[in-house]
């Protein structure tokens, strides 16, 4: 009669080892921000690709292996790329030297919104805030690892959002502000010796930062059709 087969001693998988884990705020991180920050500073001097892929990841910007991996998710939740990998309107506000510190402002909005629910001028706050902000979304210990790869990944882009002007609205429209100066009297006489008053006003139109035209064409169309006339 044939002895039963002893049972395996081979351990079984652990079940953290075979998923990410999930970790309340969703807040992308990387393991390897130094990767990150390479990409980042070599996407103003690269050309923009129809599909910012994993050959362009490594044949372009130079980011190769599993330190790599992270890089194009973490684009895509910062609104850099879209979900089939192209680059958006903010990948190429990115690359234009005035445009950088507000791309970076709203890629951080994008990938970090609870942090800036909870202080919305986190790309200004230092790392001991950022750090008790992260904690505080997480629930993880400070001196878990992942708390510093989250941080470290927001500093990747808070190192140009620092440098973003700050603006009336917190919000993501752009909207053109008008700055009326108060208006100066002017007296003009007549033969007779009586005054007529005018009113001259000063308009300053700050306009937002984006390469798209057709944001300017609609800023001075409607200032020509409301105040021009």
């Amino acid at each position: 009669m044939a002895s039963e087969a002893p049972p395996s001693t081979e351990p079984a998988v652990a079940t953290e080892k075979a998923a990410r884990r999930k970790i309340p705020g969703g807040l992308p991180y990387t393991s390897s921000p130094g990767v990150l920050r390479r990409v980042l500073e070599k996407i103003p001097t690269s050309e923009k690709p129809g599909i910012f892929n994993n050959d362009f990841l490594g044949t372009v910007m130079g980011a190769t292996g599993g330190a790599a991996r992270p890089i194009i998710p973490i684009l895509k939740a910062t609104g850099l790329l879209n979900q089939t990998g192209a680059p958006t309107e903010l990948y190429a506000q990115f690359q234009t030297d005035a445009g950088r510190p507000a791309a970076a402002l709203q890629a951080l909005r994008n990938g970090f919104g609870e942090v800036f629910r909870r202080n919305q001028y986190a790309h200004r706050a230092d790392e001991a805030a950022l750090m008790d902000v992260i904690v505080a979304i997480t629930g993880l210990p400070k001196k878990e690892s992942i708390v510093r790869y989250m941080l470290t990944t927001f500093q990747a882009f808070q190192d140009y959002a620092k440098q973003a002007r700050e603006e009336a609205k917190n919000d993501e429209q752009s909207d053109a502000a008008l700055v009326y100066d108060a208006p100066p009297l002017l007296a003009e006489r007549n033969g007779s010796g009586a005054g007529r008053l005018h009113l001259a006003y000063n308009i300053n139109v700050v306009l937002p930062e984006t390469t798209n035209v057709e944001v300017y064409n609609a800023i001075f169309k409607s200032l020509k059709a409301n105040l021009l006339t």
